[in-house]
């Protein structure tokens, strides 16, 4: 096995692409939109990526008029796609809006026909046990039943072979029922070296509990050794070796205004942290920056900043 130190990738992440259409406007009335690449996954990978982190990419592109223009973004950022495979059928496509600060105004087309062509067929161990961290979400485990069998295959892999295991339920019911998120949930659990959900609500339909304290409780009894509790405006709640701190969201010089996919930046901030060595309490703390820059500057991954933009 690769020594830890010297792995190539800090973070290999599985998920759909997608493209994003954004506007200020109302969804269903904008004439205009902004096109780029998205999807929750591709956030996660992208912010860090941004950040300087060693980002590989495990997905399914289709021959649509995106393919190139996903293709091309991704390399833009300096993420491996080398085991981003090309399929028949059709990209993922959805439209965000930002017109109403407290809220995230998704219009979701169905997920793209391209992701169901992942497999675990795609997983290799080589390719896992050359990575920090494996990370992936349930958006990808609500594609279809053969990209449920890859996550798992990629998370029981890495868990035998010394690759910390990443995993937010992002809780989608308008993609599957609660049944199936808690089906695909448990079935990964006791894989899983990190755990990063959102309270009150996600928390109290998964687990019973809308306190970040239970979450945390709940999870550390499940053998879960890194809980990160995301909290909306409250900031967010960490427990790590039988600690427990509570961290608020930094004072920002502009209104946080850009809601849409806040949550993955925050992933993707916190694992390139984690992936650093920095411990789960300083690596939430710098994830809280990188979501309240993304809040500020804007939609896309675009708005995502890079290192130098912290300084």
């Amino acid at each position: 096995m690769t020594p830890h130190h010297i792995r190539d990738y800090d973070i290999l992440v599985l998920g759909e692409t997608y493209i994003e259409f954004q506007t200020d406007g109302n969804i269903a009335h904008a004439d205009t939109y902004t096109k780029d690449i998205g999807g929750a996954d591709v956030y996660v990978g992208v912010t860090a990526a941004k950040l300087g982190s060693g980002v590989s990419f495990i997905s399914a592109i289709a021959r649509d008029p995106f393919h190139t223009m996903i293709r091309d973004r991704l390399l833009s950022y300096g993420i491996n796609i080398d085991h981003v495979s090309t399929s028949d059928g059709y990209n993922g496509l959805y439209f965000l809006s930002s017109r109403k600060p407290d809220e995230r105004e998704y219009l979701f087309h169905h997920p793209g026909s391209a992701a169901q062509h992942i497999s675990p067929s795609m997983i290799y161990d080589n390719l896992l046990q050359n990575s920090k961290i494996v990370y992936a979400s349930s958006e990808l485990q609500s594609i279809s039943k053969p990209a449920r069998h890859a996550v798992f295959k990629a998370f029981h892999s890495a868990h035998i072979n010394d690759v910390m295991v990443a995993y937010d339920p992002n809780l989608r019911l308008q993609r599957w029922s609660l049944d199936d998120a808690k089906e695909s949930l448990w079935g990964v659990l006791p894989l899983l070296d990190v755990i990063l959900p959102s309270a009150p609500d996600e928390s109290k339909a998964l687990f019973g509990y809308e306190r970040p304290l239970d979450v945390i409780g709940f999870l550390w009894d499940r053998g879960v050794s890194i809980v990160v509790v995301k909290h909306g405006q409250h900031g967010c709640m960490i427990g790590y070796d039988g600690k427990i701190e509570e961290l608020a969201v930094p004072n920002t010089n502009k209104p946080i205004t850009y809601q849409g996919l806040i949550g993955s930046a925050f992933n993707g901030g916190f694992l390139h942290s984690i992936a650093r060595g920095n411990d789960p309490f300083s690596a939430a703390e710098f994830a809280l920056k990188i979501a309240s820059f993304k809040g500020m500057t804007g939609n896309g991954v675009s708005s995502l900043p890079a290192i130098e933009n912290l300084v």
